[in-house]
């Protein structure tokens, strides 16, 4: 069956309830529709799939929308016949072996039949909207759960002064960051450090947002029990939660199930901890089809005594670790994990003898987390969140789980309806100019000019290039951090962000002819203010003249990566007016390192982030306030490497961003957060911005060692930048 007769089946069925259908059929792409396909329906074995139309509707004239538009949910597997029977509903269903016909040539190869459903259509509904399943399938929890992020660092690290360092970075990747995540409320981040680091860590993360937990108690509160901890300590030392039954703890140290349950109880005894219970299964286990056995065992061993209120009220969080998938380079696939934590919740419900406690209890999954495995992960309905080991020891890592849990908790209370209709335009960007910066940064194009001009910011260099001969450079012997353009009727001049002071500088010789650019080493800049602070831990980063003509510079932390101040939120956002020259704090909270700085095409809505944080935010722009009305824009994906660089904003409002470390520059809604543009640039991106006569280029400098030269590349017809403010 072709597509246009799985149309027309579709055509009839409707037609049957009393309304007269005339399909058209939208083009569709069946490679993304394919790829898209990816429910399973747990309760027979055989996967059934449903598409939702990209629009979810069907049109006035019976059209259907783009049927490859991406879009799916799961189907219900129900009979024609009893849904015929049903009043004011429809819901056709076709073997999937002859449907995908037409979509590729991809057959289906099982033997046993595979339904394709297409959702359900109210006739008397005047729009015709076509209603997504979501009915969960037999065994898969509805219930809303908080998704909790945990990290074990096992006996790592070595030393007191590494542990503080993972600490105080853990605390900046969060603070002011993680809040009003998800549809459930900002996943729970729990880290579980070694005994002797846990005073430092209540201390570090006090505000964050991250919760301390001990990974052992002993089942004794006082007493000749020597090297043992008692929960009540654990409590008293400011911890909430404690890890239990661990796989380690059973197969290194030969822990029991009773013996487990025994510390279980007397650590519910302190009513300020909370349990992370840890159950799973060997690799011969697995093998021999063990899981739901050895699961079960653990349950009911574990468990014994425990009421139902005690799960109902969050006590007992469950995580499962296949023992198999830990430290093995084996990863078990999202539906395994998902299988097990249905196994689990089977368990719990004929434990207690109630489905409410098998849907209330939050379950973990643990056995080699990454940032590019969790939403995937997490994407399962029973998936709660993850016991993260290996990476919990790399901030960053540990960061881009959490983000990846809270993303993947918001898709899967839509029912999965998160997919843009199409993927993103893809560019690729070519090098125009191989100037081995060590660090480029801050490119504007000068109208005036009709040039670009940028910086290599730790060699002190800042470039000009009028985009038909060799560009130049003046050395500036400080370090700059960004540059803007200089209100005066000379060519050339510009405003500079140096190490110590703001600067001006003129690239061109004092007949004002741009065809005779300044040499190397002429005459150095002139001192225009001092600036903002005068810490020696900070110098300026990124900034840019707002549409006032005041100039907008943000901090760096210079040991944010090591040293004393490493991982400290010490750099702050200002605003130097250009009249008064005076400088005003604009932002209330401190950072590690500023970018991302512009502003849209009216000036009211500024654009910032803390690369560290991997997230841009959006705030209300006042030419004399501070910043107001923060809203996140977007968090980058967790599988996607590097984090957010340089930005602008084209005369459509919509974001681009560097992604360094990425390869990458992204256009953005900032509205929905969606990318909607990719450039890809053979190099490490750090800024970019709009430039050319028609400025419809996109300039994007790079840094070393892989990079350093200038990149551009062409817009699509009618994608154009803003012509750039002046400081004046």
């Amino acid at each position: 069956m072709t597509t246009r007769n799985l149309i027309g089946v579709i055509a009839a069925l409707l037609a049957s309830n009393g309304r007269a259908f005339t399909p058209t059929i939208t083009p569709y792409t069946p490679k993304s529709a394919l790829n898209a396909i990816t429910g399973h329906d747990r309760r027979s074995g055989w996967e059934t799939y449903a598409p939702l139309f990209s629009d979810g509707k069907v049109g006035a004239s019976g059209e259907i929308g783009c049927v490859g538009g991406g879009d799916w949910c799961h189907g219900e597997n129900d009979d024609v016949s009893s849904a015929l029977s049903t009043p004011g509903y429809v819901t056709a269903a076709v073997n999937v072996a002859t449907a995908l016909d037409g979509m590729g040539g991809q057959q289906a190869t099982s033997s046993p039949p595979k339904n394709y459903g297409i959702g359900s259509w109210n006739k008397n509904s005047s729009s015709g909207t076509i209603a997504s399943p979501t009915t969960p399938s037999a065994g898969e929890s509805s219930k809303i759960r908080r998704p909790i992020v945990a990290g074990n660092w096992k006996l790592n690290p070595a030393t007191k002064g590494e542990a503080i360092t993972l600490l105080k970075l853990l605390a900046a990747n969060f603070v002011n960051h993680r809040d009003g995540m998800s549809t459930t409320g900002a996943p729970e981040a729990v880290i579980f450090p070694p005994l002797p680091y846990i005073t430092d860590a209540v201390q570090i993360l006090e505000g964050s947002g991250i919760q301390v937990g001990a990974q052992n108690a002993g089942p004794n509160e006082k007493g000749a029990f020597t090297g043992e901890c008692a929960p009540s300590m654990l409590a008293s030392s400011g911890c909430s939660y404690v890890l239990l039954g661990h796989s380690e703890r059973r197969t290194v140290f030969g822990e029991t199930d009773e013996h487990i349950n025994n510390v279980l109880h007397k650590c519910l005894d302190q009513p300020s901890l909370k349990i992370i219970f840890c159950v799973g299964e060997t690799l011969h286990e697995y093998e021999n089809g063990m899981l739901e056995h050895v699961v079960d065992t653990q349950i009911r061993k574990g468990l014994e005594g425990i009421d139902a209120n005690t799960l109902l009220s969050d006590r007992v969080i469950i995580a499962y670790e296949p023992v198999w998938a830990i430290g093995t380079g084996l990863v078990a696939t999202p539906d395994q994990a998902q299988a097990a934590h249905v196994a689990i919740r089977n368990s719990l419900a004929n434990f207690y003898g109630t489905s409410e406690v098998a849907e209330s209890v939050r379950i973990q999954y643990g056995g080699s987390v990454t940032p590019e495995s969790i939403e995937q992960l997490m994407g399962e309905m029973d998936v709660d969140g993850a016991l993260v080991g290996g990476a919990s020891l790399n901030a960053d890592s540990f960061t881009r789980i959490f983000d990846g849990a809270a993303s993947a908790d918001s898709k899967k209370a839509t029912n999965g309806q998160f997919s843009a209709m199409y993927p993103p335009q893809e560019l690729v960007a070519t090098e125009a100019l191989p100037t081995k910066n060590a660090l480029g940064e801050s490119p504007v194009w000068c109208d005036r000019d009709q040039a670009l001009y940028w910086v290599s910011a730790t060699e002190g260099e800042v470039w000009r290039w009028n985009l038909l001969d060799p560009p130049h450079r003046k050395i500036m012997n400080t370090a700059v951090g960004c540059l803007g353009i200089l209100g005066s009727s000379t060519p050339g001049s510009l405003v500079i962000a140096g190490e110590s002071a703001m600067m001006t500088t003129t690239m061109i010789s004092s007949g004002g002819d741009p065809n005779n650019p300044i040499a190397d080493f002429a005459s150095g800049p002139s001192y225009l203010v001092d600036r903002p602070d005068h810490m020696t831990t900070t110098r300026p980063n990124d900034g840019r003249i707002d549409r006032y003509g005041n100039f907008v510079l943000g901090m760096y932390n210079q040991y944010h990566r090591a040293g004393a101040t490493e991982g400290s939120n010490n750099a702050g956002l200002y605003r130097l007016n250009a009249q008064t020259l005076q400088w005003q704090e604009i932002l209330d909270y401190k950072f590690r390192v500023s970018n991302c700085i512009c502003f849209s095409e009216d000036g009211k809505t500024m654009y910032f982030g803390d690369t560290p944080t991997r997230r841009v935010y959006a705030f209300d722009y006042s030419q004399d306030g501070p910043l107001t009305n923060r809203r996140l824009v977007w968090t980058m994906p967790a599988d996607m490497p590097g984090a957010p660089d340089g930005a602008q904003v084209d005369a459509q409002g919509k974001l681009w961003v560097a992604i360094t470390g990425g390869g990458r520059v992204v256009q953005l809604d900032p509205a929905s957060g969606q990318v909607e543009m990719v450039v890809h640039v053979n190099s490490n991106p750090t800024s970019l911005t709009f430039g050319g006569p028609e400025l419809d280029e996109l300039f994007i400098t790079t840094r070393a060692p892989n990079g350093g030269g200038l990149w551009r590349v062409k817009m699509p017809y009618g994608v154009r930048g803003v012509p750039e403010p002046e400081f004046k």
